[in-house]
């Protein structure tokens, strides 16, 4: 968002008191009731990460997905505190603060998965950082461990939104050979995480992994604020299922 962006929005809000990022009730930045849309606890088999498991927060659907978007692309910024909230309680939920502890590697990164330039150009930020540093910061204190978040990676593909471009296949087309580890990150001997906002197809997260172990990082898990339903979904709440 840039500075004239920035100005009108702030403008907006002291002549129109904000309502929540999901549901628009007022004075609230993500009310209770959606707030609740991330605390499902989904997961499914990632054989490639040492949890063999990646998990997401919610269902990207109704006021969950809504509450995203106005986040994501419509510059609603006040929401990364309570969906870093979200990540940080997903974790601690899934035991990734135990599983840690028990790892023989002392330096953990933290890395969100990569938007390409066009999006980060029209968004003006880099809206995964303040979620994946907010995380950085929850496990140090959890751990004791030296655990950074860093963009390690950069999409090199072109400017469609991974949940709207095409199925799984075309996907993964466009996302072939885009995603790499940036030239001066050495991921040798560190344990990483990977965060992402919305999981689709498992395409983008699956590239990301590629890149970091062909770096030689050792992949822990893959968490995610949302992960979109295929066909009819499952109830909401639904905790931790073996398949998604």
């Amino acid at each position: 968002m840039g500075p004239v962006a920035r100005a009108s929005s702030y403008m907006a809000n002291v002549l129109f008191p904000r309502g929540c990022a999901g549901c628009d009730r007022p004075d609230e930045i993500l009310c209770s009731e959606c707030r609740v849309l991330f605390d499902c606890g989904l997961s499914q088999t990632l054989e490639t990460a040492t949890m063999g498991r990646w998990f997401a927060c919610g269902w990207y659907r109704g006021a969950a997905r809504q509450a995203i978007l106005s986040w994501k692309d419509h510059g609603d910024e006040e929401c990364e505190r309570p969906f870093s909230v979200a990540l940080c309680s997903l974790a601690e939920r899934v035991g990734l603060p135990d599983h840690l502890g028990g790892a023989s590697r002392d330096r953990v990164l933290i890395v969100p998965a990569p938007s390409s330039l066009a999006s980060m150009r029209q968004r003006g930020r880099r809206h995964m950082m303040p979620l994946a540093t907010g995380l950085a910061s929850y496990l140090r204190e959890r751990t004791g461990m030296r655990v950074r978040a860093c963009e390690a990676l950069e999409n090199k593909g072109t400017a469609g939104r991974s949940v709207e471009t095409g199925g799984t296949a075309q996907r993964s087309q466009r996302l072939k050979g885009r995603i790499v580890v940036r030239e001066k990150f050495l991921l040798k001997d560190k344990a990483v995480i990977l965060v992402d906002d919305i999981v689709t197809s498992g395409t983008t997260m699956r590239r990301c992994i590629d890149a970091l172990s062909l770096g030689g990082a050792e992949v822990v898990t893959a968490l995610s604020l949302a992960h979109t339903p295929a066909g009819r979904p499952a109830k909401a709440g639904r905790h931790f299922s073996s398949e998604i």
